[in-house]
């Protein structure tokens, strides 16, 4: 995985972004290239949460399920971490990558701005940038 180009117009996609992208008229690719990311990132292990997510046949699923084939446009990074939570996994990707995440998770939100990651969040079908 060559990532070494700048990292600042990378920003990593978590798991309920992408269901809510799913679940509303919401283009998630539109909205990123707008607050200009030129590159957008899908976690394996992301995706491995939204197959799991997925084989439940609730809505949520249902959504899961349409977030994993939105999800399977964007680039992939792969992580071998194990025995930690998604949350965290993000987290450590950040910080390594020097990138931003956008989430709909403020528990999430709180822990990567602890840490001085950018964070995008969505407001009214609009990712906004709360350092803005």
């Amino acid at each position: 995985m060559d990532l070494s180009s700048d990292n600042k117009r990378l920003i990593i996609l978590d798991t309920n972004i992408l269901i809510y992208s799913a679940s509303k008229p919401f283009n998630l690719e539109s909205e990123m290239r707008r607050m200009g990311f030129s590159r957008i990132a899908v976690p394996s292990f992301v995706m491995d949460e939204l197959r799991s997510i997925g084989s439940s046949l609730d809505k949520r699923g249902k959504f899961a399920r349409l977030a994993l084939r939105i999800a399977q446009q964007f680039e992939r990074l792969d992580s071998e971490e194990g025995g930690i939570d998604v949350d965290e996994k993000i987290l450590r990707l950040a910080k390594e990558f020097g990138c931003s995440v956008a989430t709909a998770d403020s528990a999430l939100r709180r822990r990567l701005e602890s840490e001085g990651i950018r964070v995008l969040m969505l407001k009214n079908r609009m990712i906004k940038d709360p350092g803005e």
